[in-house]
């Protein structure tokens, strides 16, 4: 009876906390389409500073209000602006939710969460990140994997990176011109199995990080790149989109 329970006891459990919706199951994320598509929900300057700074970037952005009348008096010349007052699933997939690589959020923090629980449980997105003005209400974010933005903090742990770090925080925040950093997601299988060392990467671009099954691993010459990886790199702008190229192919 003790062993019978060992086996049936677990399943029997998870079955019955899905049943009850009291857990959440991430969809499989679709795959990458070779555009880089982000979502950024409520209306605020700094969520248009973060729009435009993306578009330079070469990434797709949507920016998304619940009422249109938000944008009055906004410089919104060139951003492709979507009016939506529910936050539902028929109107993440109107946007076209599921090929966006990140999901941005200004919103009050109930919608946040219900817009980060809809593309978590339908999309499986992958980055998403809210900006909340309270630490104490972070917490349920974290468990669906959302990046959590509170102002004081960041800005206190910004200081202090200057302060530890002054030569590479710029790189961090995109301020030094001659270098950038970004991420990159392994996605040629003729890289899956291959180390660092063998890769011929251009002597200015650096792998600073791999994050593989929720870990993040820090690389040297002989660490194995697997498929899905992805990789942080720094480098010059245009030795970066080489090395994008060489992953995504």
């Amino acid at each position: 009876m003790i062993v019978l329970s060992q086996f049936v006891g677990p399943p029997l459990f998870k079955w019955a906390v899905n049943h009850v919706g009291e857990s959440h199951t991430r969809a499989q994320p679709a795959e990458f389409d070779g555009v880089r598509d982000a979502l950024i929900f409520g209306v605020k300057p700094q969520s248009l500073q973060l729009a435009r700074q993306l578009q330079a970037h070469d990434w797709q952005v949507k920016l998304v209000c619940r009422h249109s009348d938000e944008l009055d008096g906004l410089d919104t010349v060139n951003l492709d602006c979507q009016a939506s007052e529910e936050i539902t699933l028929e109107t993440l997939q109107s946007l076209n939710a599921k090929q966006a690589d990140a999901l941005v959020s200004f919103m009050p923090v109930e919608d946040s969460y219900r817009l980060c629980e809809l593309a978590y449980e339908n999309f499986g997105t992958e980055t998403m990140v809210v900006y909340l003005k309270n630490r104490e209400k972070a917490g349920r974010f974290e468990e669906l994997g959302v990046r959590v933005v509170e102002p004081d903090t960041a800005v206190v742990k910004l200081l202090e990176q200057f302060v530890r770090s002054p030569a590479g925080t710029p790189i961090l925040l995109g301020t030094d011109s001659g270098q950038e950093m970004m991420d990159i997601e392994v996605a040629d299988p003729d890289i899956d199995n291959v180390t660092i060392r063998d890769l011929s990467l251009p002597l200015d671009v650096l792998i600073l990080s791999i994050h593989r099954d929720g870990q993040t691993l820090v690389p040297h010459g002989y660490t194995t790149l697997k498929l899905g990886d992805h990789i942080t790199v720094v480098g010059p702008p245009a030795k970066l989109d080489e090395v994008t190229l060489k992953f995504e192919a």
